[in-house]
């Protein structure tokens, strides 16, 4: 009968096996309904254990089609998830599906004070618009507050409008800092400003945040403001009407704002990479300071010379690095920096200087205004810098000498070797003895590129569609906008295209993605200044240890650099790769080349793991992921839970132990060089053996300083590592990464089977001190390390101290015929131009540590030990280095210390417009 076929025929005839495919409609609604149309929700379908891969479709602005292979699974389970809300999972019982997502708390904070100020700036009718928050890192109700700036990025004052990405600054600040937004408009040459405080969703100020605006209102401002922050807003702001770049601002924002040491510190990179480029791909240099300056901290960041990676072992190349310790007493200014660009094996030596006197006197005469008379004159001081540096930057730095031929002996002589030498650092007798030959500059070298900030812009947006396109070709993998499970690592922000700077390129890449940092999306990896343009798009899947990247670079002709590897440009980076040392050797040479391999895997790798926003902050500064930054995790929780800041205090810290997790420190800590309450001084591993627990390292001394009182609380911060139990891995890199994942567990206090004892901190030889003493501590105690002199101190109460400098000023009372008045009707002004706006009593000269480094400098591609490489977290072999003298100031001399810092503190102390915590 026609139609009727049998069972064994059906059997033996060749029909292709049809899959049953299952559709669901699903609805997202966000809490705030602006977001239906500027962001998309990801999901992830399971049906049990087993993540099932689906297409999505988009029907309109918040109605998605998802189509899946059906298993005739008893049950299916859908998540929806979207940056800054929080996620919601159901059981597919019919063919539709709404999901209701509400907002974070963090993200209805910057939400709702964005469309607040929105309402009285009127965001649509600016010519442009800057907000600066230190929102990201400090905790809104016991969490990190990224999702509120992820609020900003989203919130959109007209339909498809929303604040460019660049135009959000996020200034570095502590897990307990204030939770503070300043939204600026620009219209023609009019600025405005609305500013909350304290997570506040009522604005404390309203008004003018020009450098134009009279006297009065600058007090106005001023006192309408806590104090913290009303600098970093004022400087920044005006700074960006002026003109400054791009990663000017992302500096000053690390720094915490604008002044001359930050514009001085950029023409200085400016004029040493114009002059004194790397001469080879594995040139390096090793930064001379001199901290308490601002210049110090532009360095460090344009040229990711972080003082957590003098010490780094555990890769095969070198970094670059930073020392600094007060050599002033040699004729180097605190403004002068020494830059080691060390080759195969000799050095060149070139120091240099911002002339603070020679550039005041020039804008004094330009302008007639004398830049210390108070805030107002400095922010246009600031202006008139911008201007100046915008197509000649290096004309307002000065090189001072310029060396040659530096020994490998001559090298170690200056930064220590950490066995037997002891540095010199900055130190211009020594240097001036050696009587090397003076340097030939590079020769120009006519290619100039100079790119438009559109053309910066699309070459984000081109290589993202590159990388989407491979994805899809290669490997059938759709990339759509706002995926969680994708993020974008690059050095982009950091590195110049010629005289280009390339922080627009994230613009490009949040266009077609919506990645952000806050959404940990965008990953901008810490890079120096004169290192390639690439990006590593990297996705992961959360039932695999895969690690799936494309990485592009950019070529200097405007073509891209494909990585390849087995014939493929999609490469698995995750464990397994770098769990075979072949695999790792020609990722690192034919697909993410350029050293950039390194920095990619390890964070990339972290990433997979859902890491703190903090603790990403931190790899991301230090360039890698590595256990040696994690127990500055650690260390920092100590410091606030048992040490939290009153009024008027703030944190100094001097190093021991100087190795990754100091960049952790410097980064949640919110202390640096530049900002003078960080000091280096690298001890001998045998220095740092902690007496007061078995295997634990003394660290260094925590200061808790009031500036009110002029006296501090000393403390040895000694932290014992954990102890795990061994894996057997094939190489350091999976090694390493076994070590990082176990911390974040412990950190995450989450069950770990390899953790045989849990790290500790703890804190031994409290002592109050003089400001004599931080001096000396400060300074190496005179050929005594900060350990040992702290040690050696008598324990006083506080009461006691403050008795015997009270009874000690009243005995001299009657010599002390000084009297001040204060004829200047700004008393809310004064300069931040050095910067260090914590400095403690009269003194900005602070006689810093020196440090030493480990490095064989004969080859700088060396792999050290694997003892090493895994360990980066245990302390270090370290020699003591060199002191300056510290100058001492004569105990009878103190009460006039204590008087004059008492009037300076009544009239300048309330303008101190930057209190770092």
């Amino acid at each position: 009968m026609a139609g009727n076929v049998c069972a064994e025929e059906v059997n033996n005839t060749n029909v292709d096996t049809v899959t049953p495919v299952k559709s669901v409609n699903v609805e997202v609604n966000y809490e705030y309904t602006g977001d239906n149309a500027k962001v998309m929700p990801d999901f992830y379908i399971y049906s049990g254990e087993d993540k099932i891969e689906y297409n999505k479709e988009l029907i309109n602005s918040n109605s998605y089609v998802l189509t899946f292979n059906d298993t005739f699974s008893k049950e299916y389970n859908i998540t929806a998830m979207t940056a800054g809300y929080v996620s919601q999972s159901q059981i597919i019982l019919s063919d539709s599906i709404i999901f209701n997502l509400k907002a974070s708390d963090a993200y209805k904070l910057g939400y709702d004070v964005t469309a607040d100020a929105d309402k009285i700036l009127d965001f649509k009718t600016a010519d442009d618009i800057l907000v600066i928050t230190s929102a990201g890192v400090p905790k809104y109700n016991s969490r990190t507050s990224e999702d509120a700036v992820e609020a900003i990025y989203n919130y959109q004052y007209k339909y498809g409008q929303s604040i460019p990405y660049n135009n959000v600054l996020m200034l570095r600040q502590t897990a307990v800092d204030n939770i503070d937004f300043a939204f600026i408009v620009k219209r023609g040459n009019e600025l405005k400003a609305v500013i909350y405080e304290k997570a506040s969703k009522t604005p404390v100020y309203v008004g003018t945040i020009s450098e134009n605006m009279t006297r009065v209102q600058w007090n106005n401002y001023f006192n309408s403001l806590s104090g913290e922050n009303a600098w970093a807003f004022a400087s920044l702001t005006n700074a960006w009407v002026a003109g400054a770049s791009n990663i000017i601002l992302q500096e000053a924002a690390f720094h915490g704002h604008v002044c001359e040491g930050t514009l001085g510190g950029y023409s200085i990179v400016q004029a040493l990479l114009k002059y004194y480029s790397p001469v080879g791909a594995s040139d390096y240099y090793d930064i001379l300071g001199v901290p308490g300056g601002s210049d110090d901290d532009a360095v460090i960041y344009f040229l990711d010379a972080t003082p957590g990676k003098i010490g780094d072992v555990g890769i095969n190349m070198r970094l670059n690095g930073y020392i600094g310790f007060n050599t002033t007493s040699t004729g180097v200014s605190e403004n002068m920096i020494g830059f080691i660009r060390w080759g195969a094996s000799s050095g060149t030596l070139i120091i240099m200087e911002y002339n603070k006197s020679k550039i005041t006197a020039l804008f004094e005469k330009e302008t007639g205004i004398n830049p210390k008379s108070g805030s107002l004159e400095e922010l246009k001081y600031n202006t008139w810098w911008v201007k100046n540096i915008k197509n000649n930057p290096e004309k307002m730095a000065d090189i001072i000498y310029e060396f040659d031929n530096l020994t490998r002996a001559q090298y170690f002589e200056l930064i220590g070797d950490g066995k037997t030498v002891e540095a010199r650092g900055l130190d211009l007798d020594y240097i001036l003895y050696l009587n090397l030959p003076k340097a030939t500059r590079n020769s120009a070298s006519g290619l100039d590129i100079s790119l438009s900030d559109k053309q910066i812009e699309q070459i984000g947006v081109d290589a993202t569609n590159l990388a989407i396109s491979i994805f899809k070709n290669q490997k059938g993998i759709d990339i759509t906008k706002d995926m969680v499970d994708l993020s974008v690592l690059t050095s982009a922000g950091y590195v110049y295209l010629g005289s280009s700077d390339t922080v627009l390129a994230r613009n490009g890449i949040n266009k077609v993605l919506g990645a952000t940092l806050t959404s940990a999306t965008l990953l901008p990896i810490h890079t120096p200044a004169y290192k390639p343009l690439w990006f590593a798009y990297v996705l992961r899947s959360p039932d695999s240890d895969i690690l799936d990247t494309v990485f592009i670079k950019y070529n200097p002709d405007g073509t891209f650099f494909v990585g390849e590897f087995n014939g493929s440009n999609v490469a698995d980076v995750g464990i397994n790769s770098i769990n075979n040392s072949a695999t790792v050797k020609a990722l690192s040479s034919k697909f993410a080349i350029d050293e950039s391999f390194f920095g990619v895997q390890s964070i990339g790798n972290v990433w997979m793991s859902h890491p703190e926003f903090d603790q990403l902050l931190s790899f991301l500064f230090h360039s890698h992921a590595c256990p040696g930054v994690q127990p500055g995790f650690f260390i920092t929780d100590f410091i606030q839970e048992n040490f939290p800041l009153g009024e008027n205090e703030s944190y100094k810290y001097i190093g021991s132990s100087i190795y990754c997790k100091d960049d952790s420190l410097i980064y949640l800590l919110g202390i640096s060089p530049g900002m003078g309450d960080y000091f280096l001084q690298k001890l001998p591993g045998n220095e740092t053996d902690s007496t007061y627990a078995d295997g634990a390292k003394d660290e260094g001394v925590l200061i808790v300083w009031d500036s009110n009182l002029n006296i501090g609380r000393a403390v040895i911060i000694t932290y014992t590592s954990a102890k795990l139990k061994k894996v057997a891995v094939n190489t350091q890199d999976a090694n390493r990464h076994v070590q990082i994942q176990t911390y974040l567990d412990i950190y995450a206090k989450k069950d770990n089977s390899l953790v045989i004892s849990k790290p500790t901190v703890e804190s031994n030889e409290e002592k109050w001190i003089t400001y004599e003493q931080y001096l000396e501590l400060t300074s190496g105690s005179k050929d005594l390390n900060a350990l040992s002199y702290l040690k050696g101190l008598p324990s006083v109460s506080k009461e006691d101290l403050l008795n015997s400098m009270k009874n000690n000023s009243e005995s001299n009372s009657n010599s002390n015929t000084n009297t001040n008045s204060n004829s200047d009707s700004n008393a809310n002004e004064n300069s931040h131009s050095s910067a260090n706006v914590n400095n403690v009593g009269v003194s900005s000269n602070y006689n810093n540590m020196p440090q030493s480094s480990s490095y064989d400098v004969g080859n700088s591609n060396d792999v050290l030990g694997s003892d090493s490489e895994v360990s980066e977290d245990e302390g270090k072999s370290y020699e003591v280095s060199k002191k300056s003298p510290a100058k001492s100031i004569n105990p009878d001399y103190m009460p006039y210390v204590v008087i004059v810092i008492l009037i300076v503190g009544i009239l300048v102390g309330a303008g101190y417009m930057k209190h770092r915590k």
